[in-house]
């Protein structure tokens, strides 16, 4: 619950007025979770541990459990794909097990990736469909297709109620600077505050993706739970591509400052799909669900998340 999407999604179900318990793994920290606007009971766990998420499980006797823990920087991937299928899929079977078990009447959004596809074979731009042929090129999209595969096992075999969603890239406050957008917008927040040269690192801006804000990602999470049939799949996504190239220039709009922006090769992907870009129309149908935040609105939240935790970090070290 402590990471990018789960602290925005308990606050949108805490808005909702639904009660919430929520995980973190064993070191994982809770400072997106302080301005909470109550408490939320936590369970410190490993998710590969089948005895510690059962017994979260049977504590929190739950009606719906979004399984959101993961491993998702895909270059992580790359250097450890033992660990990103431990924790991407055995994770899984934990927690359907624990489902199975403790609550077999709960409701599971399992939240998986477009990154399920690797490298579409469509028209270049084209938004593809759920039924697209999924064909992973890297560790974690094939974490996320065989943690499809055991849910569809569960939900057939077991009575397992789940949902599956598959998520286009999201943006927003609180991204790790792992990820692209993220990294440009620190990156120029501190070129602003005088905390870097004004030297500007990327990777690859060809890439076209279907970006989303996480605040409106989170919202669809729960309407899945609420209208969406159990062994159904649904994209959470725009319909729109954009490059990098483009968000780049937006992040630069921000700023008055001269920039110069330097190709990183440390930042290059060794498996970069082309382009991935997403229907959502299915997803729409079943829930009434479209974003709400435009692509600029959700980096420039971005860009001055990063300057305000930038700027308070430097009070602290001075």
């Amino acid at each position: 619950m402590g990471g990018f999407a789960g602290s925005h999604l308990a606050e949108a179900l805490l808005a909702a007025g639904d009660s919430v318990q929520g995980t973190l793994s064993p070191g994982g920290s809770v400072d997106n979770l302080r301005d909470l606007p109550r408490p939320v009971p936590l369970h410190r766990l490993d998710i590969r541990s089948g005895t510690q998420v059962a017994a979260a499980v049977r504590k929190a006797r739950p009606d719906v459990v979004y399984h959101l823990a993961a491993l998702s920087h895909v270059p992580e991937g790359d250097r450890d794909p033992r660990a990103v299928l431990e924790v991407n899929f055995l994770g899984t079977l934990s927690v359907l097990e624990a489902i199975r078990t403790q609550a077999p009447e709960a409701r599971c959004v399992l939240i998986s990736s477009a990154e399920v596809y690797g490298v579409p074979a469509a028209r270049p731009g084209s938004p593809i469909s759920e039924d697209h042929p999924r064909a992973p090129v890297h560790a974690y999209g094939l974490s996320k297709l065989a943690a499809e595969l055991l849910a569809d096992m569960y939900g057939r075999t077991r009575g397992i109620k789940v949902i599956c969603l598959r998520p286009f890239n999201h943006i927003g406050p609180r991204q790790s600077d792992r990820f692209v957008c993220s990294s440009l917008a620190r990156q120029i927040a501190r070129i602003e505050l005088g905390l870097q040269d004004p030297i500007l690192k990327v990777g690859n801006l060809r890439p076209v993706r279907d970006f989303t804000d996480v605040r409106d990602v989170v919202q669809a999470y729960r309407l899945a739970a609420e209208r969406c049939p159990a062994g159904s799949v649904f994209h959470v996504a725009s319909g729109a591509g954009v490059s990098i190239e483009t968000v780049l220039k937006e992040f630069l709009s921000f700023s008055d400052l001269p920039i110069e922006v330097r190709q990183d090769p440390s930042r290059l992907r060794r498996t970069d799909v082309p382009v991935l870009v997403g229907d959502p129309s299915r997803f729409h149908r079943a829930t009434g669900w479209a974003p709400r935040f435009s692509l600029r609105q959700s980096l420039r939240d971005l860009y001055f998340y990063w300057k305000e935790k930038e700027s308070s970090l430097g009070a602290r070290a001075t």
